[in-house]
């Protein structure tokens, strides 16, 4: 059996996923700490104003997490290549 087709989608996945790891955790850090940056300069008292500000950056750490449950899944996908292929 050829397996030249999984060794290129082998070595494709570990590039994406030391590549995509880093970049997607640094653009979702960088998410995070901007908006608590705009959260911190925004002076507003007003109750529904507050609620909302914490509602966007429950979102920001939602966005977060799910780039970060992307280079888990191209990590598991690259794992899974190198079980096929040993």
């Amino acid at each position: 059996m050829n397996y030249t087709t999984l060794n290129s989608l082998n070595s494709i996945l570990k590039n994406l996923q030391s590549d995509a790891a880093t970049v997607g955790l640094t653009i979702a850090g960088l998410m995070i700490v901007v908006y608590v940056i705009i959260v911190m300069f925004t002076d507003d008292t007003n109750v529904s104003t507050h609620n909302k500000r914490w509602e966007n950056l429950r979102k920001v750490f939602l966005c977060a997490a799910l780039i970060a449950a992307a280079g888990a899944i191209v990590t598991f996908g690259q794992q899974l290549g190198q079980g096929l292929h040993p």
